[in-house]
């Protein structure tokens, strides 16, 4: 059996609404397999989505369908392609004054490995990935030159995302996606000390984030939530916030149950502009997740077995999926956000102004949940939750 490996370092764009759409019900899945975890989070559905969009173009049959309706694709085809693309551009148009984003795509094959030409289209066309060969028998070789892209593409934020257990001499192929994010806030925070409860019952001295301002604000019940916006160059940029959602009364736990594509976009619809007294906690993490067991449980169940098909790779039916890797490092500050993911996929072969007066109060000095979005396309990028707002070991620069 030979091993295709598909890393990619996670990609977050701004898509067409049924794009969006698709990826928002994909994401919250994907986050409804982490709920019985009370650790801190941070991915990117949307990398994630991408990644194994990717994928699916190169699957046929059962595989193909597994994959559709794991991430809930309600388009397929040159027209999912188009709007794909079309919108990873102007995601990631150069900006002097806005925020960051750098998105870059790579085909590793073995030496002498082809493509068949319509994948190769598809990954060149509309990824826009560049194509290197590598020399899979001499697996330190390949590693290092995968990881230091990697490294590269992600502002050295992802590190030695590819292990040498994860490559060996029947790699046919590693897909790598790298995404780098740094946003500055429209309205920069304040930095102020503050107490956080963690879930233990015990309490935590923290840096705590503060601004008075009209921020988008919606609350109910259950919830107080408030949206931090990017600054950015004009209206050619997207508009890109951070969604930060806070439990009234109720653990998050309750809040997580609750949550669904359909229930983001009512948060993000009734957004109001509301001058909000805010405190969020500065916290800086990473994950690294795998991923295998949570897609199966989602429905890719084929794609991990020897009866896989995806043929429309390189045309035979010998190409299975082995591992799926994700990394994430989300660092948020009074400056704004840093943020960097990964996905590896491993396939083996077989062969407005503050006032004083009726400022709202939304302090997050307990667990809460985090969302990257688009505005417009409603489309999450990075989403997570924060038990404890470490930041040890960020990366200060």
């Amino acid at each position: 059996m030979k091993k295709l490996i598909l890393t990619l370092l996670i990609p977050f764009f701004c898509f067409a609404s049924s794009v969006g759409e698709d990826n928002n019900q994909f994401a919250l899945a994907l986050f409804s397999q982490f709920q019985d975890s009370e650790d801190n989070l941070a991915f990117s559905p949307y990398g994630i989505f991408s990644n194994l969009s990717l994928l699916y173009y190169g699957a046929d049959e059962d595989t193909a369908r597994e994959i559709q309706n794991t991430l809930h694709l309600s388009e397929t085809g040159d027209k999912f392609l188009s709007a794909f693309y079309r919108h990873m551009k102007g995601l990631t148009k150069k900006s002097e004054s806005g925020y960051q984003l750098s998105i870059a795509n790579a085909l590793f094959p073995h030496q002498g490995t082809h493509f068949l030409s319509r994948f190769q289209e598809v990954a060149t066309k509309y990824f826009d990935a560049k194509l290197q060969s590598l020399d899979y028998t001499i697996p330190d070789s390949a590693l290092s030159t995968i990881n230091n892209w990697v490294q590269e593409k992600t502002e050295g934020k992802i590190q030695n995302l590819v292990s040498a257990d994860n490559i060996d001499a029947s790699t046919r192929l590693i897909l790598a996606n790298a995404v780098y994010f740094q946003g500055i806030w429209s309205y920069p925070l304040r930095m102020e000390k503050g107490t956080f409860h963690l879930t233990t019952g015990k309490s935590e001295e923290v840096d705590m984030l503060y601004k008075t301002h009209a921020f988008p604000y919606y609350e109910d019940e259950e919830k107080q939530c408030v949206a931090l916006p990017f600054a950015r160059d004009g209206i050619e940029q997207p508009f890109l916030e951070c969604l930060i959602v806070l439990p009234k009364e109720k653990p998050l736990s309750e809040i997580e149950k609750k949550l669904s594509a359909k229930n983001i976009d009512e948060i993000l619809y009734q957004l109001e502009p509301t001058p909000v007294d805010t405190r969020i906690p500065k916290f800086c993490f990473s994950n690294k997740i795998l991923l295998n067991d949570i897609l199966k449980n989602l429905g890719m169940q084929k794609a991990f077995t020897y009866q896989a098909n995806f043929s429309k790779i390189d045309g035979m039916k010998d190409l299975f999926l082995s591992q799926v890797l994700h990394e994430t490092y989300f660092y948020f500050n009074e400056f704004g956000v840093t943020a960097s993911s990964a996905t590896t996929s491993n396939m083996r072969i077989t062969s407005f102004p503050p006032t004083v007066e009726g400022v709202v109060d939304f302090t997050a000095d307990h667990p809460f949940l985090f969302f990257l979005v688009d505005y417009h396309s409603r489309a999450i990028l990075f989403m997570g939750r924060v038990t404890n707002p470490s930041t040890e070991g960020c990366d200060e620069t």
